[in-house]
């Protein structure tokens, strides 16, 4: 007996430290620390010259495999092995009601549409009639995205995609580009141009001789085609940026950047040449970007009486901090952020008010499942801090975009205006294209405190300010080679 029992534990022993090899293993970080290489960087470009600009950008019609794309980004930088198994299992095909896409509780649907919209299986067989005959499952809210959306799947054949993907892509369809918005467009494409526009002239009146390209990390075979043709194109150094603001791990460090390199290399090995490699800082380390942003409170402060109160919110994307304790972002926002926030002290106090208030906020992951502890502070508690504590104005203005995105556009405000009186996941958005070059914004008023979304730094009036810190970001850069020219 006790030769058994040292047996079965020796066993269990094997098996958990197998175990936890493989969960190491498997989830181990692949290629070199991009972050590292950031800070260590000499930073001087060498020969003919390329700025290559890499980031996410909401397409303004709706595009399917942008989703999938962004569903498979998240599932593998977010949700470890083994657990990352479940998540993109094919569990069946994603069904929603169109007329009732959002919904917390199981209801009754009178219809149900597929990912591509159709409402009959591929027998031609209405998905409702699958519904009634018991094919048909319910599928609740996940815990871990606050305000989630449960939905319904059809479990007798597999969709081809994770389960849980054609429900992202089924919801993007139905509200981002269906009955959420008017036009069924969504601006952040057309709005981040102008802003890439105006920084790529300035590059080319100051640097006619760099070349330029941009790609979108969710169009992979576009990316690796456009750093090829530059490459192809001769260039020695090309210089890598990012069009967000503040540079993360999440977005840039362990994917945009990361895998530019890896197609860097692979050019590299198949035509024999080393290609020298520098990252940009982001275009929030430059001052423009802050001014445009005070311009945008400052045009909103004009407008308001002497004596009143006001409270400033400047609101950040946000991360699941517990599980991102080392994510870049921390180090690298502070001199964005931070700077931001006392000018716009400065720039509050310049004005006849009877007291003001500056905070900073988080969009996303600031709620009970991501932040059980209240350690970052979530928009909508901002705000509703701001009516408790007798404000007669409460201002935000989200700091990280320059485009109206899906983000900003529903999820972020779906959870920012949470209980809000007059606010329901149904109201359609009036942002009709004709319309994108100016700031799209939102009012509520709750018990006599007025609240204002001030929008993104969009059209003439602001953008530019934005376009100014991205070439501001490549100058830095690009400058040193003349510096050291010069000094030949």
């Amino acid at each position: 007996m006790k030769r058994f029992l040292l047996v079965s534990l020796a066993l269990v022993v094997v098996v958990v430290a197998g175990g936890y090899a493989t969960f190491k293993i498997k989830n181990a970080k692949h290629g070199p620390d991009v972050y590292a290489m950031y800070q260590s960087q000499d930073g001087i470009p060498e020969g003919r010259i390329g700025v290559f600009s890499i980031g996410l950008s909401t397409t303004e019609d709706f595009d399917p495999t942008w989703w999938h794309n962004i569903f498979n980004h998240i599932a593998h930088a977010r949700i470890p092995w083994p657990f990352r198994i479940a998540a993109l299992a094919d569990r069946g095909v994603a069904l929603m009601d169109p007329d009732r896409d959002y919904s917390t509780e199981r209801f009754e649907p009178t219809s149900l549409v597929d990912r591509f919209g159709s409402d009959v299986d591929m027998d031609a067989t209405p998905y409702i009639e699958r519904y009634r005959q018991g094919s048909v499952e319910w599928i609740p809210p996940k815990e871990s995205i606050h305000l989630d959306t449960g939905y319904f799947v059809y479990t007798d054949r597999q969709d081809g995609i994770p389960t849980t993907a054609g429900k992202s892509i089924g919801y993007a369809r139905l509200w981002y580009w269906g009955r959420g918005i008017e036009g069924q467009k969504i601006p952040a494409q057309h709005q981040q141009q102008v802003v890439n526009d105006y920084a790529v002239g300035r590059l080319a009146e100051k640097y006619p001789d760099v070349l330029f390209q941009q790609a979108d990390t969710m169009k992979p075979w576009l990316w690796r085609r456009k750093i090829f043709d530059m490459l192809d194109a001769g260039i020695e150094t090309i210089v890598l940026s990012s069009p967000l603001v503040v540079y993360s791990g999440y977005e840039d460090f362990d994917n945009g950047f990361l895998h530019s390199i890896e197609y860097i290399e692979e050019w590299e090995q198949a035509n024999g040449r080393d290609i020298k490699i520098v990252i940009a800082p982001p275009l929030g380390h430059f001052k423009p970007i802050r001014d445009g942003y005070l311009l945008m409170l400052r045009d909103k402060l004009d407008t308001l009486p002497a004596g009143v109160s006001v409270k400033m919110v400047w609101s950040v994307h946000g991360m699941p901090w517990r599980e991102f304790q080392n994510e870049p972002w921390l180090e690298i926002a502070p001199a964005y952020r931070d700077v931001l926030v006392e000018e716009s002290k400065a720039l509050l106090a310049t004005y006849d008010f009877e007291r003001f208030e500056v905070v900073v906020s988080q969009d996303h992951f600031a709620d009970h499942y991501w932040d059980p502890d209240h350690l970052s502070l979530a928009t909508n508690k901002a705000y509703l801090d701001g009516v408790a504590d007798g404000f007669d104005h409460v201002l935000n203005l989200p700091i990280e975009f320059y485009n109206e995105n899906t983000d900003t556009l529903f999820y972020h405000a779906m959870v920012n205006y949470e209980n809000f009186p007059g606010y329901s996941v149904y109201d359609r958005i009036a942002y009709p294209k004709s319309e994108w070059d100016r700031p799209y914004t939102k009012h509520f008023e709750i018990d006599g405190t007025q609240i204002d979304y001030l929008g993104v730094p969009a059209g003439p009036r602001y953008s530019k300010y934005v376009g100014q810190s991205m070439f501001d970001s490549w100058d830095a850069v690009l400058s040193r080679r003349i510096v050291r020219a010069a000094a030949r």
